[in-house]
């Protein structure tokens, strides 16, 4: 049986001449884990070859990195971003013209943490730019650099989350200071955190095969219904 070709964006570091474009093979070791087959596209210097790219796609899967800059959603850096690393032109170049490409062509799709702030940001939504300073008592949603942090997502009753999981809510790892602020038009939250933190997000069209989340499944490596069972999907979903 041909199994699924899964596109992976990267994340692209240009210090000086050791600039690459990398990304965490516990994405990759996740989608094959799932039954699919992984290639990287890297930033492109001709927008044109995204298309070509994208023809040999099944499915999707949008990785994490730095902050987007918030000029990308018609907001000033606030004092708390300042000193803090934010993703490459080139990258951000790169991402939303895959993720608009891929919507285009209904290209089954995975967002992950910075992947799905992206989603909410091309469907018109906005930032909270640092969680400790912007939101009233929050949970600790990040511990430096790393996933060390953990809390339970609730999930919306009907959402996609909810039927695939077949309960309310789970554990799932945390790594993020910036969450969705406002929700983008033709999406809806259908996973949250007790501080309203919203931690997942679906199209209004449940025939458009999209799932963003903010935690990070490739590394739920135990708990399959925060991490397998979401890559396990984007398989179905190119199957039909």
């Amino acid at each position: 049986m041909r199994k699924p070709l899964i596109a992976v964006n990267v994340s692209f570091y240009p210090i000086q001449t050791l600039t690459r474009s990398v990304v965490a093979s516990s994405y990759t070791d996740m989608i094959q884990r799932a039954g699919g087959i992984p290639f990287i596209i890297p930033p492109q210097t001709d927008k044109s070859h995204l298309d070509q790219l994208l023809a040999f796609a099944d499915g999707f899967v949008m990785v994490g990195g730095y902050d987007v800059d918030p000029r990308q959603y018609g907001a000033e850096p606030i004092e708390a971003m300042l000193g803090v690393t934010i993703q490459d032109p080139r990258r951000a170049e790169n991402d939303f013209g895959l993720l608009e490409r891929s919507l285009a062509k209904r290209i089954p799709t995975l967002a992950i943490c910075l992947g799905m702030q992206e989603l909410n940001i091309l469907y018109g939504g906005s930032l909270y730019q640092d969680i400790p300073t912007q939101i009233s008592n929050p949970l600790t949603h990040r511990i430096n650099d790393w996933y060390n942090a953990r809390h339970e997502v609730e999930f919306e009753k009907g959402s996609l989350l909810h039927k695939l999981t077949a309960t309310c809510c789970t554990e799932t790892n945390s790594a993020h200071h910036q969450s969705l602020k406002a929700v983008g038009h033709g999406l809806h939250v259908s996973g949250w955190t007790t501080d309203n933190v919203v931690e997942a997000i679906e199209p209004d069209d449940a025939t458009l095969p999209v799932l963003g989340v903010q935690w990070h499944p490739e590394f739920e490596q135990n708990n399959d219904l925060a991490g397998l069972r979401l890559f396990e999907w984007l398989m179905e979903r190119i199957r039909g």
